[in-house]
């Protein structure tokens, strides 16, 4: 199945497409595409993988991301974690037993 959908660009924008296209020799379309299809979520933020970095430098997170998926291993280590801490009472049902009767 495919999709197709219409993005408005500004001129820098499409500017910039057009240049990478250019220098590829494909189309703007396919450098959209390409770029898509790269970036997790569709979208590139470098912002963000400036702060990612600078958490992982100060030492508050452990790993970065890479975008790979988790092998079934971790998927089942993952799943353990779930249950063992996630037992018991929701917060969202201690709010509703804190409220009382109306």
């Amino acid at each position: 199945m495919s999709y197709q959908i219409s993005v408005n660009l500004s001129d820098d924008e499409y500017a910039m497409l057009a240049a990478e296209a250019a220098k590829s020799g494909i189309t703007v379309e396919a450098v959209a595409h390409e770029r898509l299809s790269q970036q997790p979520g569709g979208r590139h933020n470098p912002d963000n993988q400036k702060i990612q970095g600078y958490v992982y430098r100060q030492g508050i997170v452990e790993n970065l991301p890479t975008g790979e998926t988790d092998t079934p291993e971790e998927e089942a280590e993952a799943e353990r974690l779930a249950r063992l801490f996630g037992g018991g009472t929701s917060a969202a049902e201690m709010v509703i037993e804190d409220r009382g009767p109306f």
